[in-house]
């Protein structure tokens, strides 16, 4: 080829690849303002998050004190208090810190009614509020527009208080808090949130100002976390007072744990920390994350001018142009090379180039504080590569034997294949299906962990897990992931099945029979000599169970409706799973059995409407669980019809006359006929909460509350019952 005619040609290359590169720029801006990427660009966040947290030094200036379960056990001994506690426990802890003069006592705890012990509690709470000056207390706001409601404190705690902090958390769609708010409107006011109500506070301003912090158009700010709430070194209520009784008592032969003046000048958050107790969110960092957190986090991130400082949208779209004409530039220098290895180099260069900058550098950035966007850039760039080498190998004649060479160096002989045959294969993403979610967990798992070591626990999670396992893959489910002793699990995909509400109740009664096939055999191996084919570690494991009475019982949550499943990740590494609101109900069914004592299968009226007559069902409640503000029939799975004794099946219908009883308001119809029940079947918990509630609250014409302590909260106006624990 002459040199006219090579130039000529490599013009033509450049100006195809420039002209790919501005295609690829135009379409990767519309799907990024079309939100297109949000979803995936907000799990890389997620995950540089949780890289960045290892590099964020807590601001030493912030203590959170927790109300844990050794606290409120320490209480119940020490000074008989059983829970709630007495407002005065807190006024004494107000007492304490304030001798020590700290900037600010926030706490994230609702007072919303007034004290069961009292109005002389509320006032000596009150009370110390107002000695101290420096006490927070939580406003709650909710709802939109005209049906904003605000759930202040009880009057006397709201008027003695120093300041009102908002809680409202601000979620992205996925229910993730990336964001946090510096202060919230109302009806043209600004309302401070508990994280910036110090600021105001210790400032002695109205209207503080927060000019020089990284807000977002809405003026939310991108919150920096730490990699958990332990990073602040938390403090204990019951060591707050107990050296508060010391304190108090002038007695100089004892040592207390702290001293007022460890508080100085100090930001002091006080909050639930107790399992069932504390508000738990989603966080970047963690999918179990206390609501506290964010507040404390807010704080933190203004102290030490570490929020998070996200690329303007000019910059963002200049960079994609800049990586897809990068991009460009290397496909068109390998497609004008004359040697194949050299070709072959460039590809693998403009590769790693691209790989560098489209994801290299957004972490790197993120570490320093800056988010710049990795999807959309990477989309560009990849769009642009794809693209231009694919027109450019049939341009050129050579497709196959180019892709071969350029890529099978670097990856496998299949991946080669796939992107060949299915250039789509190689993006990440989800389809949507009709399928049924299953989560389960072990009741009381931690006291396990409490008895056993590390192996002896791996072991015995590994011969749990296995056999639960083998019984969802049995009827055609596939195991999502493990967390721990939870399986979640769905059936219905990656194959399309039209009966999958049925395969997982017949997989979840057949766990519930495999749970008491091992219980049997834990305890019959555990009085005989050790198998010889049986680990040292497991064979131990199950004689210290038996020895503390300890046995499985597997609670589980079934729900069905759309979901999205397909393989989510990285592009490294990806995973196939679920996602979606159903998916989410299922988890909360799953710790709804703990509320009604059920035998351990509960599962939606989405799939009960699907099982037909193939199970023994009983029906429930109509419920709003929590996060979920659409009211659903609860239903517990009890057996396979074709296995249920004619006793249950004359049980169940006894049931169900007594649930009409109950939602027609017959309440001691229903009470009479529950006791019946109980007395027919005394194994049956659930019908010992429903006696309980009959008696303590509805055959006495009121309704539980969320001040009763009882996990439930009663609307008599539409006979729907509110679940205050997850």
């Amino acid at each position: 080829m002459n040199k006219e005619k090579k130039n000529n040609k490599n013009g033509k290359i450049w100006q195809r690849s420039l002209i790919i590169a501005a295609g690829s720029f135009v379409f990767t801006l519309l799907l990024y303002f079309l939100g297109s990427f949000t979803f995936f660009e907000n799990k890389t966040y997620d995950q540089r998050m949780k890289l960045a947290a290892n590099y964020k030094q807590p601001c030493d200036q912030i203590i959170f004190i927790g109300v844990d379960q050794k606290s409120i056990d320490w209480a119940k001994e020490e000074y008989g208090w059983g829970w709630p506690w007495p407002r005065e426990a807190y006024a004494r802890v107000v007492e304490f810190i304030s001798a020590g003069n700290p900037n600010s006592i926030a706490f994230d705890i609702l007072y919303t009614e007034p004290s069961v012990y009292g109005e002389n509690d509320d006032e000596t709470f009150a009370a110390a509020e107002k000695d101290s000056g420096k006490v927070i207390q939580t406003l709650y706001i909710y709802g939109e527009g005209d049906n904003t409601k605000v759930l202040p404190p009880v009057d006397s705690i709201k008027d003695n208080a120093a300041m009102l902090g908002n809680i409202t958390s601000l979620m992205d769609k996925d229910d993730i808090i990336r964001r946090g708010r510096l202060f919230y409107e109302l009806n043209g006011e600004k309302i401070p949130t508990l994280g910036t109500a110090p600021l105001y506070l210790t400032n002695q301003k109205n209207d503080f100002d927060f000019s020089e912090v990284p807000t977002l158009k809405d003026g939310s700010v991108l919150l920096r976390y730490q990699r958990n709430l332990d990073d602040y070194i938390p403090y204990w209520i019951n060591d707050i007072l107990s050296s508060y009784d010391i304190w108090k008592s002038g007695d100089t032969t004892q040592e207390p744990a702290y001293v007022p003046e460890d508080f100085a000048d100090t930001y002091v958050y006080v909050a639930y920390y107790a399992p069932g107790l504390f508000d738990i969110c989603s966080s970047p960092v963690s999918q179990v994350f206390p609501g506290v957190g964010v507040h404390i986090t807010t704080l933190d991130n203004f102290l030490t001018k570490s929020f998070i400082h996200k690329m303007p949208e000019v910059l963002t779209c200049l960079w994609i142009l800049f990586v897809s004409v990068l991009c460009a530039v290397f496909i068109t220098l390998a497609s004008t090379r004359q040697h194949q290895a050299t070709t072959v180099i460039y590809m693998i260069l403009g590769l790693l180039v691209g790989a560098v900058l489209c994801i290299g550098l957004p972490i790197l950035l993120f570490i320093y504080g800056y988010w710049m966007q990795l999807i959309a850039p990477s989309a560009a760039f990849l769009l642009t590569f794809l693209v231009g080498l694919g027109l450019s190998l049939t341009i050129e004649g050579k497709q196959k034997r180019f892709i071969k060479s350029a890529f099978s160096q670097c990856l496998s002989k299949d991946v080669v294949n796939q992107i060949m045959n299915d250039p789509s294969s190689f993006t990440l993403g989800g389809k949507n299906f009709q399928m049924t979610a299953i989560f389960t967990d072990i009741r009381k798992f931690s006291s396990f962990s409490e008895l056993l070591t590390a192996s002896q626990l791996g072991q015995l999670l590994n011969y749990y897990l296995t056999k639960m396992s083998d019984v969802i893959i049995d009827e055609y489910g596939t195991v999502d992931k493990y967390e721990g002793d939870a399986i979640v699990a769905l059936v219905g995909a990656p194959v399309e099945m039209s009966d999958h509400a049925e395969r997982a109740c017949a997989a979840a009664v057949k766990m519930k029979k495999t749970e008491v096939l091992m219980n049997t055999e834990i305890i019959r191996i555990a009085a005989e000599e050790k198998p010889a084919d049986m680990d040292e570690d497991l064979y131990n494991a199950f004689k210290i169970m038996v020895e503390n009475n300890k046995t499985i019982f597997t609670r589980i949550g079934i729900n069905s409706g759309e979901m999205i499943a397909g393989y989510f990740g990285s592009e490294n590494k990806k995973n196939y799973t679920m996602m979606g609101n159903n998916v989410n109900l299922a988890s909360r069914l799953e710790g709804v059995n703990k509320q009604y004592s059920t035998n351990g299968i509960m599962c939606s009226q989405a799939t009960r409407e699907l099982l037909g007559d193939r199970f023994v069902v009983r029906s429930l409640d109509r419920v709003r669980v929590v996060n979920v503000n659409t009211p659903i029939r609860l239903f517990e799975v009890l057996e396979e019809k074709s296995e249920a004794s004619e006793t249950l099946l004359k049980y169940v219908e006894k049931w169900e006359t007594a649930m009409t009883a109950f939602e027609s308001k017959a309440y001691d119809d229903a009470l009479q006929q529950m006791k019946d029940l109980s007395a027919e079947k005394p194994e049956d918990n659930v019908a010992k909460y429903y006696i309980s509630l009959l008696e303590n609250f509805f055959t006495k014409g009121t309704y539980p509350k969320e001040a009763d302590a009882v996990g439930v909260e009663y609307n008599p106006d539409d006979g729907v019952f509110k679940l205050l624990q997850k």
